[in-house]
């Protein structure tokens, strides 16, 4: 205690990693490339405290209100979070202190640090945070005023309490501290002995910052002490009463030159206040200087300088919510300048089931990763051949040795691989098909796959079609139709592809109709056609009398990670519509390629579906109507469905003609036949 100077315990801040966790999810969520100010909350106590001043942050840190937890104190801060390390460095720092100096200087003046004491323990942070990496960089500041406001008229007056109460005042004091309404004015408020007693008060009901002449005049300083709940266990001050001791200059002329006491209250549960300190000081004989006044506070690191802190919390994260935070970290990045209406919520409770894990499956899946869904499952029935990880990206060369792995189980397994934190799944079902007849020996077998695939079918919101064969895609058309599911169809020919969507039911279909607007014709969700509705044969097995290059899909390379990618692309694209799932299909009555004046989404237009041809590097985007005697979703095939069950798919199994004769496709075939079949006796020639 040099030149009997007043000084004070700069405060330590104990960071919690739970801060800057906090700080990391404001920032993508919320602040995105606002810099703004922002308000946080710190805490200190005067319980049990060791020789440093600790300022306690945490996540709660950010909490619209303060926590006035039982034996803890508020500090008030200002997080200045920079959007670039750039920013963050070029700081001017000495600006910066002194614009939050003049905050807390309009605060002692228009007296609300005397309505709320607390706010005498003041702080700011300037930080970076690099959330790509998890790294934060950041200066912290307590600020203060350099001057020096008072003085220690004998050295030897910094006094234990009990050289100056007796034991029965001491149980009195610690009684009325105990008994203080609120932890805000618990931190700094008056002991007024009144003969053999005491009693506490209010800074307000002494300190009127509009009335400063009138303040402590006339008023015995030997009755009055000046209480601070001090957060060290040094032989001088916490840092709060700094700032203090500078308002009672500032608004208390009487007190100017005067010797005034301070109370430095420290509580031990067992002891009560018996290890407080008595201050007598004499405060300046002048005002505080504002033009020349100077403001001081930077925290300093272990050697004395002033230099920004980093803090590394990739490692002590968890390993799987780390993941997930980066697969998150680009779609909340759209969120903050390109679409900041995007709902990530619904993309990401979103359960897609993939019927096919092959070249399109891995690559659907891949990109609905990349969006952030978390349920993906995979329906297979193949195994992982020694031609497939070259186009199926989901595999290795070791998954198709000794006979290949189950494809569906080991897509979803590599999916985990790539996201720990996505919940992925496989079955290996053979999916039954019209056409293929299913004998007494597989019966059981087949009846148990019915079942799991409608229970899968029931339990996701889309099905995604990405098998090989056309009639492999009949049943899943079926079931998507059957419990109204978005249904994503992929296929792919040599050099062409298809991504469509299935139109789905809603109350109002029998009063859905097409229409033309402006010369664009709009098809109302509930109106599409299926993958089936252009048909005019029911799926049948493909796989006969074929080659192999006819029974394998044999496309340029590139066409399946399009399809893939379209296919994605189209399901979030919906998802984002105001009408969802309804959203309806416009194409040009003119040109079919025109879509410049098609009505638009959040994430554009919303097409029915997308023709590409890569000979031709082009595509079109055709929207058709329901089929009314479509073999998958019309309504004779549903009700026979609803009605027959099982009995019903097993007659579509037998013979693919049984769909043709139960939709009269059949007999319209018929029809057109005795058109085309015309002899000579039709015609009346003339000469």
């Amino acid at each position: 205690m040099a030149d009997n100077l007043l000084t004070f315990v700069p405060f330590t801040t104990a960071i919690n990693p739970t801060f800057w966790y906090k700080l990391a999810e404001i920032k993508l969520d919320v602040d995105r490339l606002s810099d703004a100010e922002k308000r946080i909350y710190g805490q200190y106590t005067n319980f049990n405290c060791s020789q440093s001043c600790f300022n306690n942050v945490d996540s709660a840190s950010f909490n619209e209100n303060p926590c006035e937890a039982a034996g803890f104190f508020v500090s008030h801060g200002v997080l200045h979070n920079k959007n670039t390390i750039e920013d963050f460095k070029n700081c001017d720092k000495l600006a910066l202190m002194k614009d939050e100096g003049r905050k807390i200087w309009d605060s002692i003046i228009d007296g609300t640090c005397i309505e709320n004491p607390s706010l005498f323990a003041r702080f700011f942070v300037l930080s970076f945070a690099d959330i790509k990496k998890y790294k934060f960089y950041y200066y912290l500041a307590y600020p203060s005023v350099s001057q020096t406001v008072a003085t220690i008229t004998d050295p030897n007056a910094i006094t234990d309490i009990k050289h100056h109460f007796s034991n029965e005042n001491l149980k009195e004091i610690t009684g009325l501290y105990r008994n203080i309404a609120g932890q805000i004015q618990k931190s700094f408020f008056i002991l007024e002995r009144n003969g053999n007693g005491f009693s506490t008060k209010q800074l307000t009901d002494y300190i009127k910052h509009n009335d400063k002449e009138s303040n402590f005049k006339d008023v015995d300083l030997k009755s009055i002490y000046f209480c601070c709940s001090d957060s060290t266990s040094s032989p001088t001050a916490a840092w709060p009463l700094r700032l203090f001791v500078v308002a009672l200059v500032h608004l208390c002329p009487h007190l100017r030159g005067k010797k005034v006491q301070i109370f430095l209250v420290r509580f031990q549960q067992a002891i009560g206040i018996e290890k407080s300190l008595l201050f007598n000081v004499t405060l300046s004989t002048d005002d505080i200087d504002l033009e020349n006044l100077t403001w001081i506070g930077y925290e300093r690191d272990n050697v004395g300088k002033i230099l920004p802190k980093t803090v590394d919390m990739a490692a002590s994260m968890d390993p799987e919510k780390l993941a997930r935070s980066s697969v998150q970290l680009n779609l909340k990045l759209m969120k903050w300048r390109l679409l900041p209406d995007l709902n990530l919520e619904t993309i990401a409770s979103t359960k897609c089931l993939l019927m096919g894990a092959g070249t399109l499956g891995c690559s659907v899946s891949r990109n609905l990763l990349a969006w952030g869904v978390d349920v993906i499952t995979f329906v297979d029935y193949g195994k992982v051949s020694r031609s497939n990880p070259v186009r199926q990206s989901l595999f290795t060369y070791e998954d198709a040795l000794n006979g290949g792995k189950e494809k569906a189980k080991t897509a979803a397994a590599r999916l985990k691989e790539i996201s720990p934190g996505v919940q992925p799944s496989g079955y290996n079902l053979h999916i039954p098909m019209p056409g293929h007849t299913i004998g007494e020996a597989i019966m059981e077998e087949t009846l148990a796959t019915i079942k799991k695939l409608e229970e899968l079918v029931q339990s996701h919101d889309v099905i995604f079609l990405l098998t090989d064969s056309r009639e492999s895609r009949w049943l899943p058309t079926l079931l998507g139709a059957a419990y109204n599911k978005i249904v994503i169809n992929a296929a792919l020919g040599f050099d062409s592809y298809l991504v469509m969507r299935h139109g789905t039911r809603s109350k109002d279909d029998e009063h859905s109709t097409a229409e033309t607007i402006d010369g664009l014709k709009c098809i109302p969700g509930n109106q599409l056609g299926c993958y089936f509705c252009n048909d005019i044969t029911a799926p049948g097995d493909s796989m006969k009398d074929r080659t192999l290059d006819m029974q394998c899909t044999v496309t340029r390379p590139g066409v399946s990670n399009i399809a893939g990618s379209l296919a994605v692309e189209l399901l979030i694209s919906l998802q984002q519509h105001k009408q969802g799932a309804q959203a309806p299909a416009y194409f040009s009555v003119a040109n079919s390629t025109d879509s410049k004046s098609i009505p638009e989404g959040l994430l554009g237009i919303i097409p029915h579906s997308i023709r590409g041809m890569m000979s031709t590097y082009t595509q079109i985007l055709p929207a058709t109507e329901k089929f009314t005697q479509c073999v998958a979703c019309s309504e004779k095939v549903l009700s026979e469905y609803a009605v027959r069950g099982n009995e019903f798919l097993l007659d579509v199994f037998g013979s693919n003609k049984y769909l043709e004769d139960l939709t009269g496709i059949s007999e319209m075939i018929n029809e057109s036949h005795d058109i085309i079949e015309l002899d000579d006796s039709d015609f009346e020639m003339s000469d």
